[in-house]
């Protein structure tokens, strides 16, 4: 596929002439609205109809090659997740939690709602269906074009909020060598980017082959003043993490400072307003460090003139870490989940000072070292294509058949975690030898290598010799595979008056695998800390598809309809696991004058279940919930009347929550989706060079594949009287409380609905001084939240209460959608004089409404009703309720770069990133390091690049 120009507006300049010998086809002018030319034709991202006519109902971005190198980034992912249509989605800013995936969200609906193509060709996801952009090496990369419609009539599943297509380089000729360096103004950060490309093409072939290395260093979060404590601006006593609390009798005691820890005098109880005090910052990366290794090869030849065969391979290795402060260990009702029941310091031990067992009890181990994740990914892919040329009737048809795999295989270490099979002896029994050394087990019965544990004392008291004993490196092996073969055809059926009626049809079969095989350590749930038993994940399925899509002239050359056209696409999709799915797509287009075009499209999308939707191993775990039927829920007549029907009593008893079963469900059926879109195109002929784009849409999807909370689930039988969600709770056969709550994988009732609009200008200018050109893109979202644009608090089909319209906001304290911006726009001003060329750009993210609760229960908790004031509202009541409320400022960054094209074919490059030294505000709700991930980290970042072409 290729195509150079874009119809509805991108965040880059898209438009300019290939340099690197390709033979896309060129188009001078606005790419937002550039008059349609004689060309021969092309594949434009979101058909699979040849046309000339690059003008197209769909808004369409794309970004050159020169246009990625201009950012300054090294890494594609990064560069699409800058894009304003992308939400807040994982990044490398987050530490914790991830596997430095970098993932696109476009409308902020889910990465795994997001097609990845590479030529056209669905790229590799991960076991949740969300594609991995940092195993596409940039010097691979000829431009990046992103569709901002739904397509599953033309590509089929995940393709919901829209379609990244990767377009490679392709008849490249020569050899380029590239070099990348920067770092932040605080001397770390540090990129290193090295390329090397080489490529040869005769009359009927042409052949390329290039390698990439690129290296990131972390940046600490103690290295910057916002992150280098927990929560920026609350004292470290507000954080919940203690150096060591246990629970003795009914009372929770912490050590005196200063004391040994080898006598009851030694310990006092717990202030619950003072003893949290680790700052666990500093051990944090801000942003995680990668090193990656790609090859590459393409090639294609003609065996004859209209039939040519192809085929590229690439791998790309990719090695990422993060790390979190030291472990804390702990077991019983203070911490931390996986811990065995029945666990606890015998009063036998030699370090426990009491005569009796601790039960509960937590300790964070700062002797040891910090906790370190660590992925090995490699990722590869071979594809091979044959295409041509025949004619029928007169009629030329172009076809291809096509056929590819991908794998991407992940291999994860994490350490230290604790063995809780070795804490457990470590902490039982024990007695000093005759040498004095504390031994495990008993004189008689000494259990041999276990080396007892000493949680009691002060930081210090746990030696290595102990950390090397209970410690233990934990891993797990992750693969996912896609097989694709694809044919397809296009061709002109007849000549109609107002012009060609194209079509083109294809077929196309895929076969998804993958697995995720966790060690023992972790399958048996002995890491302390490590959650609850991780069981292992694989299967598989297969899909059978075809589709057809037409181009219907209607008229042109007339008055008000230049042109007027409509589109029509179906696909057929019969997949192993769950039957068939027919999606298909309308999109109008009306040309009421030369310089106006209207476009208007209604589509129909979906989205098949993943690997870990169908077949995450099943657990159990524990979670706090209230049974409605209990009287301190205080239920009204028809919630016990449905309560009573299903035998429970008035009376229930309500212990605070019930086993939960999380897993993977086969039964699953594909999400749905509906989207509705309606804009224009203007390229006024009164000032050449303007073109600008505006465009309304509308996307809802129901039958959304997700874990529902427990509460959520009861909520929906006994409030809402919904029978599936009673099936899926289990009570006691005797006193009738409850003992499970099914939360496995499930087609969730109700839905989510997101509406806005994209606007963009494009204004070219040529000057005496140079070519000036400026582009604005915006990104404005209206409504986010549940289908219906329900009140807040209103109880939703699935049982949970309705959080709203969520954009701008983050009001809701565990509300489950992240930050959706209001609007998010990208100006970029740049200028070019022979071999000098220069630009600005300016990235622009709108204020957000956060909850302030942690503020306020850290003020509950200190004593120091002052905090508040950090709260930009902290009188805001909800529901008769105070539910503080904070201001988290509009962020612009502003980047410059410069360069200059040597007459020997060099180009040297230099430039800085958030120029102005902007630092990010500060966000209470924030994950970590008090700031939302999608900003900048603190700093400027300075890079400078030479590319070298031969």
């Amino acid at each position: 596929m290729s195509l150079l120009v874009l119809c509805g507006g991108g965040d880059a300049f898209a438009a300019d002439p290939p340099h690197d010998g390709s033979n896309t086809p060129q188009q001078q002018g606005s790419d937002t609205a550039g008059a349609a030319q004689t060309l021969g034709t092309i594949y434009v991202t979101g058909s699979h109809i040849r046309s000339i006519d690059l003008e197209t109902q769909h808004p369409l971005l794309v970004m050159k090659r020169d246009d990625l190198l201009r950012t300054g980034l090294t890494d594609i992912g990064v560069i699409v997740q800058n894009i304003v249509v992308n939400g807040q989605t994982q990044n490398r800013n987050i530490n914790n939690g991830t596997d430095a995936r970098e993932l696109v969200n476009l409308r902020s609906l889910g990465p795994n709602r997001t097609l990845v193509l590479m030529n056209g060709q669905r790229w590799v996801s991960g076991l949740d269906g969300a594609v991995d952009l940092s195993a596409i090496p940039l010097a691979l990369v000829e431009r990046v074009e992103v569709l901002k419609d739904g397509a599953s009539a033309i590509y089929g599943s995940d393709a919901i909020a829209g379609v990244i297509n990767i377009i490679t380089r392709r008849d490249f000729k020569g050899a380029e060598l590239g070099a990348y360096y920067g770092e932040t103004d605080h001397g770390d950060g540090i990129r290193r980017d090295a390329e090397f490309s080489y490529g040869r093409s005769g009359d009927r072939w042409n052949v390329s082959f290039g390698i990439e290395y690129a290296k990131d260093d972390p940046v600490m979060a103690g290295d910057r003043t916002i992150s280098s404590v927990p929560i920026a601006g609350l004292p470290l006593g507000a954080t919940g993490v203690t150096f060591m609390m246990f629970r003795y009798h009914d009372g929770a005691y912490t050590r005196i400072g200063g004391r040994p820890g080898t006598s009851p005098g030694d310990f006092r109880p717990f202030d619950w307003a003072t003893d949290w005090s680790i700052n666990f910052a500093p051990y944090n990366y801000l942003q995680t460090p990668l090193e990656r290794k790609a090859l590459f090869a393409q090639a294609r030849f003609e065996l004859t003139p209209n039939v040519a065969i192809s085929g590229d391979v690439l791998f790309n290795r990719r090695q990422s870490a993060q790390q979190l402060a030291p472990p804390r260990v702990g077991f019983g009702s203070f911490c931390c989940g996986g811990t065995p029941a029945g666990f606890d310091v015998s009063p036998d031990n030699v370090y426990n000072p009491f005569d009796d067992p601790i039960t509960a009890f937590q300790r964070r181990f700062l002797e040891d070292r910090p906790r370190r994740w660590q992925q090995t990914v490699d990722t590869s892919r071979g594809h091979l294509a044959l295409d041509g040329l025949f004619d029928v009737a007169g009629r030329s048809i172009a076809w291809g058949v096509d056929v590819s795999q991908a794998r991407a295989d992940q291999h994860e270490t994490v350490f230290p975690f604790q063995d809780n099979a070795k804490l457990a002896l470590a902490l039982g029994p024990s007695f000093f030898d005759a040498s004095g050394i504390a031994r495990c087990g008993s004189p008689s019965a000494p259990i041999e290598g276990c080396v007892p544990l000493d949680v009691f004392g002060p930081p210090g008291s746990i030696t290595p010799a102990m950390l090397d004993y209970v410690d233990a490196q934990a891993s797990n092996r992750m693969k996912t595979e896609t097989r694709d073969f694809l044919l397809h055809a296009t061709t002109t059926l007849i000549e109609l008056p107002a012009g060609e009626l194209n079509v083109a049809a294809g077929a196309e079969y895929r076969h998804e695998s993958g697995a995720d095989d966790p060690d023992e350590l972790l399958a048996s749930g002995r890491a302390n800390g490590g959650g609850v038993n991780y069981r292992p994940t694989e299967g598989a399925y297969s899909v059978r598809e075809a589709f057809v899509e037409f181009e219907i002239p209607l008229l042109a050359g007339h008055p008000l309809a230049r042109q007027l056209g409509l589109d029509v696409a179906s696909r057929w999709s019969d997949y192993s696991l769950f039957g068939s799915a027919t999606n298909s797509q309308l999109g109008l287009r009306w040309k009421p004058i030369d310089d106006l075009l209207l476009r208007a499209s209604y589509i129909e999308g979906f989205r098949a279940p993943s690997v870990v939707d169908l077949f995450q191993g099943l657990v159990s775990a524990g979670e706090e919930s209230m049974d409605p039927c209990a009287a301190d829920s205080h239920p009204d007549a028809a919630t016990l009347a449905r309560c009573a029907g299903a035998g429970v009593p008035a009376g229930v008893t309500d212990w605070g929550g019930s086993a939960v079963t999380i897993g993977g469900n086969p039964a699953l059926k594909p999400e749905i989706a509906r989207t509705h879109t309606l804009g224009f195109v203007y390229a006024p002929s009164w000032l050449p060079g303007l073109g600008v784009s505006l465009d309304w849409y509308r996307i809802q999807i129901t039958n959304a594949i997700g874990e529902r909370t427990p509460q959520s689930i009861l909520n929906a039988c006994y409030m809402l009287g919904d029978t599936n969600a009673c099936s899926l709770v289990t009570r006691d056969p005797v006193d009738r409380s409850l003992s499970n709550v099914d939360a496995a994988q499930q087609n969730i009732p109700g839905g989510l609905e997101t509406e806005g609009y994209d606007f963009s200008l494009d204004w070219r200018r040529e000057t005496s001084f140079g070519q000036f050109r400026l582009r604005w893109d915006n990104a404005y979202v209206s409504y986010y939240g549940e289908i219906g644009q329900s009140a807040t608090g209103a109880l939703l089909p699935d049982g949970s209460p309705a959080q709203g319209n969520v954009v701008g906001k983050n009001e809701q304290p565990g509300g489950f959608y992240g930050v959706v911006w209001r609007l998010r726009s990208v100006m970029a001003l740049a200028w070019q004089r022979g071999a000098w060329n220069a630009s600005i750009d300016a990235r622009y993210f709108s204020p957000i409404t956060e909850s302030c609760k942690y503020v306020a229960d850290a003020a509950k908790t200190v004593g120091d009703p002052a905090l508040l004031d950090l709260c930009s509202d902290p009188g805001h009541m909800q529901d008769g309720r105070r539910a503080p409320l904070n201001r988290v400022g509009a962020v612009a960054y502003f980047d410059l770069q410069a360069g200059w094209t040597a007459p020997w074919n060099g180009r040297v490059t230099v430039g800085v990133r958030n120029a102005f030294d902007r630092n990010p505000p500060v966000a209470y709700s924030a994950a970590a390091n008090s700031f939302f991930p999608d900003y900048d980290i603190p700093g400027r970042f300075f890079y400078a690049s030479y590319r070298q072409k031969f």
